[in-house]
């Protein structure tokens, strides 16, 4: 693959395994995550994450139970 001129943001990213975020509180600042199936979710008003397709929701422990990995989205 050529990657030669393209440019590439580093942004830091934290993987959570599935499990831990069980009992612990619902983040404050309501990062945007993304799956191991890599679907993105968004927090919305509604106090729930949403699929950006629109197909999905779930509260921060669904996600943590759902799927073996998390990663969070962080900006740089």
């Amino acid at each position: 693959m050529n990657t030669k001129g393209a440019t590439t943001i580093h942004r830091p990213r934290v993987w959570l395994v599935a499990g831990t975020g069980a009992t612990a509180a619902d983040p404050t600042d309501h990062p945007v995550v993304r799956d191991n199936r890599m679907r993105t979710w968004r927090a919305g008003a509604d106090g729930h994450y949403h699929s950006t397709d629109g197909w999905h929701h779930a509260t921060w422990t669904e996600l943590h139970a759902r799927f073996d990995l998390v990663e969070v989205l962080t900006a740089a």
